[in-house]
């Protein structure tokens, strides 16, 4: 019996200050770094200081970190960047295109290269609850535990962890 809560198979990309040499960088510990990323989006600073993407500036990029991450490590995440008194409770995990860091820094946004990791998004348009029902309203968190405790006869892979969450917040 697998403990799918356990194994590092949550693919997160981080760009402030959970980057190494952030200030909050000890929330990623126990991850397994693998590398620099980037996205599209211009990177931004609100006007408490926070980083957050600008995804109207598709020219631009991001760069940022990716760490494959058990579930209490995403939960610890969560937890800062939902929920504590650190950020006014402005970001929730959503999922971001990301590229691998090429040795010569340039960007290029190729399709064929493109992966999919989780990542939190600033707050600042209202989210539609579609069908209407607080209480059935899209849990990401709460979806990546259950999807991670349903099949312990084997390891969760990050990618299949990544399809069943795209098809999740498909109906946001």
């Amino acid at each position: 019996m697998t403990d799918n809560l356990h194994v590092n198979a949550i693919k997160v990309f981080v760009f402030g200050t959970l980057r190494k040499g952030g200030y909050l960088d000890y929330y990623m510990d126990g991850g397994l770094f693998s590398g620099m990323y980037y996205t599209k989006g211009q990177l931004m600073m609100s006007e408490l200081g926070a980083a957050y993407i600008d995804f109207n500036e598709d020219q631009a990029a991001t760069i940022g970190e990716l760490y494959y991450m058990n579930y209490p490590g995403l939960l610890r995440i969560d937890h800062l960047e939902s929920r504590s008194g650190e950020f006014p409770k402005g970001y929730d995990l959503d999922i971001i295109p990301i590229w691998k860091m090429r040795e010569d820094k340039r960007f290029t946004f190729s399709e064929s290269e493109k992966s999919i990791a989780f990542f939190y998004r600033r707050r600042n348009d209202p989210v539609k609850i579609l069908n209407g029902d607080w209480n059935s309203r899209t849990k990401p968190v709460q979806e990546i535990g259950d999807f991670m405790k349903k099949d312990n006869s084997r390891p969760v892979e990050a990618e299949d962890l990544i399809q069943h969450m795209i098809k999740y917040l498909e109906n946001k």
